[in-house]
């Protein structure tokens, strides 16, 4: 029997009394990396009542979930363990029971039959929230009544178009309002990062940054990413190959270093001319790519120049150095890649994170990264930065205080008589909560408002800082 360290305590008690719960809503419980969620699945699987169903996204996952169950909590905890997996050539169902949704999504109705009411998804976040996906269908069909969600990300990517047409994206709260719905209705727990480094936990990160001109950087036709042709032509007016260079013989005493770069060309010749590489990218065969990865733990390759590969489920701890060579508009990759570096090992004394590509400046420190509730649940980054809940773009225009003082107005607004039905025009006799958000905007801009209609006015206001969660 493993001890469970103090910071795992309270959410693997807060869990199983949500399975134990009569009739709960579809929550989340938010774990950093590293902290042990197999831990968490384990020890609820052996308190609940009934079967449990482990939900994650790829075999590659499942097999690292089963396995850690195995060797850190399965014959202690005598919890029988089985998987249901086409892709893993396994098809057997117990207590607990570890499935990809695309071997489960048309059986239900099986699950059912055998008495599951209880399931715990991992990586939550990759999940879709549409009633009509693969997970909604199972759901509907097997009539699981208890779905308890785990991730250390809690944000899914929403698109929207502003009053122009012009699409933009933002970070959304899993737990918050959308078009497609918040199947997620709270967060139970929260660890959070900075818990996990004050307890030593974490691999002390050390953080370089050199100058970057950020000017060649264009967002793609949605405003959730840069154009990977934007990020290469960055890449090459900043020198950014040049200073991958410098900096890996700047840092000889880093044994184990990943270099994100933006393109196979560059990974390939960097590895070329760089001793002890080696490149990895998607396309590569299996089995090479496998080599490399070896190569890697055993330290006979020093360095790997990655093209969109390892910035999640690569779990090396002995990682010291990370150098990103490429541009992201994207929090939540920003956070995957970093965190390969987060894990402790003997042998390393912290990661050094070197960015060459303004990535730090746009988002902050990854140990700064909160999550907090006022009125809302709220992703928090270094100086207070909000996060989540405004466009991709605009990342960095509100900080906690801007908020407070948006809150405090929102609420001398609640205390306006409010209206809730539109009276007139297009949407008369709609909830005007129902109204689309670039109509209410609409309306703001051009509607001549007088004394006699303030209270629509006000109204309008109101609801339009909900759908921008304000």
């Amino acid at each position: 029997m493993i001890t469970l360290r103090k910071n795992q305590k309270e959410p693997i008690r807060k869990a199983t009394e949500f399975f134990n719960t009569k009739k709960p809503v579809p929550s989340l419980i938010v774990l950093p990396t590293a902290w042990g969620k197999s831990i968490l699945t384990a020890f609820t699987a052996k308190e609940i009542d009934g079967n449990l169903l482990v939900l994650q996204p790829s075999k590659e996952l499942l097999e690292q979930n089963y396995k850690k169950y195995l060797t850190l909590c399965g014959d202690d905890l005598e919890v029988k363990a089985g998987i249901y997996s086409a892709s893993f050539g396994r098809k057997d169902i117990n207590k607990i029971t570890y499935a990809t949704i695309g071997s489960i999504k048309n059986i239900g109705k099986l699950f059912k039959e055998l008495g599951f009411k209880k399931m715990l998804i991992d990586e939550a976040h990759l999940y879709p929230r549409e009633a009509d996906s693969m997970l909604g269908a199972f759901l509907k069909d097997s009539e699981i009544s208890h779905v308890l969600g785990i991730t250390a990300t809690p944000i899914k990517l929403q698109q929207n178009t502003d009053l122009e047409g012009n699409r933009f994206s933002k970070l959304q709260m899993l737990t918050s309002r959308s078009k497609k719905g918040n199947f997620f209705k709270d967060i139970l727990h929260v660890g959070q990062v900075q818990e996990m480094v004050e307890m030593g936990f974490w691999s002390k990160l050390e953080y370089k940054t050199t100058g970057f001109d950020s000017s060649k950087l264009v967002y793609n036709s949605s405003r959730s990413e840069y154009t990977e042709e934007s990020v290469q032509l960055s890449f090459l007016a900043n020198g950014i190959h040049e200073k991958i260079t410098e900096e890996l013989n700047a840092n000889s005493d880093r044994r184990h270093i990943l270099v994100f770069v933006p393109s196979v060309a560059e990974a390939i010749q960097l590895s070329k001319q760089y001793p002890d590489s080696a490149a990895i990218y998607g396309e590569m065969h299996k089995a090479e790519r496998e080599k490399v990865i070896d190569d890697f733990r055993s330290g006979k390759t020093r360095v790997i120049f990655n093209v969109r590969v390892l910035s999640t489920g690569f779990d090396y701890t002995g990682i010291d150095c990370i150098i990103f060579g490429i541009s992201t508009a994207s929090i939540a990759l920003y956070y995957q890649i970093v965190g390969r570096g987060t894990r402790i090992d003997s042998n390393k004394k912290d990661c050094l994170i070197i960015d060459l590509a303004g990535n730090v400046n746009r988002f902050g420190r990854v140990e700064d990264i909160v999550f907090e509730k006022d009125t809302l649940w709220r992703m928090y980054g270094t100086g207070g930065k909000l996060l989540s809940g405004l466009p991709i773009h605009e990342i960095g225009a509100v900080t906690r205080d801007n908020l407070s003082e948006k809150l405090s107005k929102a609420k001398q607004k609640k205390e306006v008589k409010t209206l809730e039905i539109m009276p007139f025009g297009k949407y008369k006799g709609e909830r005007i909560s129902d109204i689309p958000t670039d109509y209410k905007k609409w309306m703001l801009d051009k509607f001549d408002w007088t004394p006699a209609n303030e209270n629509l006015r006000q109204s309008v206001l109101l609801y339009l800082h909900s759908d921008f969660g304000f």
